[in-house]
């Protein structure tokens, strides 16, 4: 089923993969019938128990932009059901599943706008047949309100709960044929809500990727050489294996790729505080490598030199420039720069690795999971396979899945996953499950 593009036959148990979203990637839609719970299950995206209970599920990384919000916001408006009442869950990090997951640019809402309204609305045809049956009369005389079917002529309420297992056994409407709500009717959409997630944050619930406890769970710091690139000559190590509550140090050598993972010292213990108190005590000499050679003036010079020359990539064109300048009565130069900041987030960079049986699982807080599959498939030379990656708060796990773990803050929060690989580096040397921490002195060429 390709939402919002075209119109394909369902088969009610079949997975349908399809190309989707002009971004890229794949959007799945899928029937799943009636479930092992009797839950109705639409699609990816919709979940209804015989109870009642309405779960909308959240495809892409919140990292306090509010899609977790926004998302659910669109699905409940087209199946109709109370916002007030409803569950929302974060989705695993699976594109194959469920599309493209990604955050950043500002463009989940426009890419998927349609398809999370048609997922909404088919569940809500499907409801609305499954009332029209039970009732034996025509789908034309019912109408939907607040997670109920109602028959217009005569009252009658049917709760979505009592519809599910009936609605679980329906074919799927073509894609192509179910009908969005006016946006005049809208009762969500358009509404201030306040963010899913503020009473975990304001309360101090475990929300984030540092968050994660795992049984039998060891602590780390990575040290990373000041300088891109650079690699550990010696450091004291042994030094720092005796020291109180220390498992294990160790040289990782690392790549060249400055978005993989790069040469440093790691150090596990049985917690933070004992691991960073013995990163104190690190000493190491690096060798730097040929970027040490780069500075702040030398990037400065040679910008000054390339403004001077003609332009290498003209962006727009509009008139004659050269003209219009010759002839200008005054002309405004102006050079503008900035410096190297650090992009640092609000919550510390960091992951949760457990590295067992060839495979990987992970928590971590990152706007770009499957790059940080593929970055940690070639860092360890595993298959992409081997591991999963979840991006749910409190969904019990498969069997060793990677998981990108619930929240991270704030906008920005590892758009590149760097600290991946290096989190999967510790874990594949200390095999119990590791949370490593960024600890990296900032560069200042």
């Amino acid at each position: 089923m390709q939402l919002g593009r075209s119109a394909l036959t369902l088969d009610r148990r079949e997975f349908l993969k399809v190309s989707a979203l002009a971004g890229g990637g794949l959007l799945i839609g899928f029937r799943l019938g009636s479930a092992a719970d009797g839950a109705f299950a639409p699609n990816v995206f919709v979940r209804i128990t015989p109870d009642g209970v309405v779960t909308l599920i959240s495809k892409n990384p919140e990292v306090g932009q509010g899609i977790k919000t926004t998302f659910p916001m669109i699905l409940a408006e087209e199946l109709d059901v109370d916002w007030k009442t409803i569950r929302i869950e974060q989705a695993d990090a699976d594109e194959a599943k469920y599309g493209r997951q990604v955050a950043g640019g500002s463009t989940a809402v426009p890419q998927n706008w349609d398809d999370q309204r048609r997922a909404g609305a088919m569940a809500r045809v499907l409801l609305v047949k499954a009332a029209a049956q039970s009732w034996g009369g025509a789908e034309s005389e019912c109408a939907t309100q607040a997670g109920a079917v109602v028959h217009k002529a005569s009252g009658r309420t049917l709760g979505y709960g009592g519809l599910a297992t009936k609605a679980a056994a329906l074919p799927p409407p073509d894609p192509a044929s179910v009908t969005f709500k006016d946006p005049k009717d809208y009762k969500v959409i358009g509404q201030p809500m306040k963010n899913v997630d503020c009473p975990s944050i304001v309360t101090g619930r475990p929300l984030f990727g540092i968050d994660v406890k795992v049984p039998g769970m060891l602590h780390a710091v990575f040290e990373k050489c000041p300088v891109f690139g650079g690699k550990v000559a010696r450091a004291n190590v042994d030094e720092l294996k005796a020291l109180p509550g220390v498992r294990n140090a160790f040289v990782i050598d690392g790549g060249t790729k400055l978005d993989g993972l790069l040469g440093g010292v790691a150090i596990v213990a049985d917690t933070w505080w004992n691991a960073q108190s013995a990163r104190k005590k690190l000493r190491v000499t690096w060798n730097e490598g040929p970027t040490a050679s780069q500075s702040t003036e030398l990037f400065a010079r040679r910008a000054t030199e390339l403004a001077a020359q003609p332009p290498a990539k003209t962006l727009r064109n509009d008139g004659d420039v050269d003209a219009a300048l010759a002839g200008a009565a005054k002309v405004v130069e102006a050079a503008y720069s900035y410096p190297f900041i650090s992009q640092a987030t609000l919550e510390p960079q960091n992951c949760t690795a457990h590295f067992k049986d060839g495979k990987v699982e992970i928590w971590a807080p990152t706007q770009l999971p499957q790059p940080g599959r593929q970055l940690v498939a070639s860092t360890l030379g595993i298959a992409e396979s081997a591991h999963q990656e979840r991006l749910a708060p409190g969904v019990t796990p498969s069997p060793l899945p990677e998981r990108e773990r619930g929240r991270g803050e704030g906008r920005s929060t590892s758009p590149h996953p760097t600290l991946s690989p290096e989190g999967r580096g510790v874990a594949n040397v200390r095999r119990p499950p590791c949370r490593p921490s960024l600890s990296c002195r900032p560069w200042s060429p």
